[in-house]
């Protein structure tokens, strides 16, 4: 047993105790049905209020993550809409964006206009003065989805606001302070925690209001912001692996690091390859970085991966990661010792979801191996991506027999899965999409055919029925079949 599941061999190697589809299925269920908590708002869904469960999946009195949660929430209904056109699975998040974004700071405070990040009173009503640097712009960069699936222009000018703020606080920085603190009290400016290697969460937010039609601020300034970002991470956490400043729960500390800004950053690196020159020394350095710190336990030849050093315990989402990272960097070496590194990993991080006090198709998550309680973040939004990260490029991963995008380069704004025939529309005019397929496709735009030389249709990685799709120009797809 590998918690409250048998475990699953096949010639030796550990596989998932069901198949993956289940455990999004699941997981997402949990959220779209969520228990409940009498606040003065009326009855929240738990995520609204705490970050951690009883094992039971009922409330538990815990400071609240809500910050990181928007993002990764965001995060997980890119991938999970694309993947099965659930739109329902979009109000988990919406709830969560539209809470926080009710209690941004007064225009008078040092930090004017930002989310708060943390609720150290759960309660439903988000008033801390404190906040994490990180965690406002992983809300900002949240927002910007959600203006992407909803046309809400509101929450585009909301990620602006904080944006430049933000810019407002960047200094130079050095090995002991970061160019934008980790903690600071959004009222009075005071410093509270001076560093955090978290920092490519705020490229990611510049990156993000670059690439935009929409934006309103100064690219030239954004873009050096940036700049400045990025050198500041190449110049120290990458040459010292000072990977420290992450969780809300835990002061940040030179001797307490962690997995989470190493992979995350690894991670940011192969989708921005432009960015590093060294990406093909630096990827695996990381990778094996983590592996070697963190992920020391093997089971049944899986790496595990606990968290940080000062919560030294396996976990499921971070296992997950690990596996999403390994399996990116797959898509670029294509060694098949990495690709099953990456295989045993998802296979592992699987043992912790539907646990014995789930029921009905709504997964109760444990948080992973050496820690069961569950948490919205690490047992279902910190933890679901990773897996749709993995289906990306490993496609094995995915069920038979079923049609499903599984990898886009843009945001899915809409789909239709119908038998035979897929419909959908991409936010960004040119992308790439891989989608599994269980019959023979044609493929169109706006009522026509697509020039053959934007698809192709057959092996993928060594995986039948793939459909590739490389849009220049056009939002609007039609897949049907021959």
């Amino acid at each position: 047993m590998i918690l409250d599941h048998e475990v699953v061999l096949k010639n030796g190697k550990l596989m998932p105790w069901t198949e993956y589809h289940n455990i999004m299925l699941w997981s997402m269920n949990f959220l779209k049905y969520c228990p409940t908590y009498k606040t003065s708002f009326g009855n929240d869904p738990l995520y609204l209020v705490t970050s951690k469960l009883d094992v039971d999946g009922t409330f538990m009195y815990k400071q609240n993550n809500q910050g990181s949660n928007v993002y990764f929430g965001m995060k997980t209904y890119n991938c999970y809409y694309a993947y099965s056109g659930d739109k329902e699975a979009l109000r988990p998040v919406e709830n969560l964006i539209k809470r926080v974004a009710y209690y941004h700071t007064p225009e008078d405070w040092a930090w004017p206009d930002v989310p708060r990040t943390q609720d150290d009173s759960p309660d439903g009503e988000y008033t801390d003065e404190w906040g994490e640097v990180d965690k406002i712009c992983m809300v900002a960069i949240g927002y910007i989805n959600y203006f992407k699936h909803t046309g809400k222009s509101e929450y585009f000018t909301k990620a602006e606001h904080i944006a430049r703020t933000v810019m407002q606080q960047i200094r130079p920085g050095d090995e002991m302070h970061s160019p934008l603190p980790f903690r600071t009290n959004l009222r009075t400016g005071e410093i509270v925690d001076p560093y955090t290697a978290n920092i490519v969460l705020v490229i990611q937010l510049f990156d993000e209001l670059l690439s935009s039609d929409h934006t309103t601020l100064d690219k030239g300034s954004l873009t050096n912001n940036r700049e400045l970002l990025w050198k500041w991470i190449m110049d120290y956490p990458m040459k010292n692996h000072f990977w420290s400043g992450y969780y809300e729960d835990v002061i940040s500390d030179f001797s307490n690091l962690n997995q989470q800004i190493p992979m995350e950053t690894a991670r940011y690196i192969l989708d921005h390859p432009e960015m590093d020159p060294d990406y093909k020394t630096h990827v695996p350095e990381l990778i094996h970085w983590v592996e070697n710190r963190f992920g020391q336990v093997k089971r049944f030849g899986a790496t595990s991966i606990k968290e940080q050093d000062g919560c030294f315990q396996e976990m499921s989402s971070h296992t997950a990661r690990y596996a999403s990272v390994v399996a990116k960097w797959f898509g670029v070496c294509l060694d098949e010792k990495v690709r099953e590194e990456a295989r045993a990993s998802f296979a592992l991080a699987t043992y912790s979801a539907y646990n014995k006090y789930s029921r009905d198709q709504m997964g109760i998550n444990y948080t992973g191996i050496e820690y069961i309680e569950p948490w919205f973040s690490d047992s279902y939004w910190d933890y679901m991506p990773h897996y749709f990260g993995g289906f990306s490029e490993m496609p094995e991963l995915l069920p038979d027999n079923e049609d499903h995008i599984f990898y886009s380069s843009s945001v899915i704004t809409n789909i239709i899965y119908c038998p035979g025939s897929i419909h959908y529309s991409a936010y960004n005019n040119s992308g790439t999409e891989r989608i599994k397929l269980n019959f023979e496709p044609k493929v169109y735009t706006n009522g026509k055919p697509l020039a053959k030389k934007y698809w192709y249709f057959g092996t993928f990685r060594g995986v039948e029925n793939i459909l590739v799709i490389k849009r220049e120009g056009v939002k609007e797809i039609e897949i049907r079949g021959k």
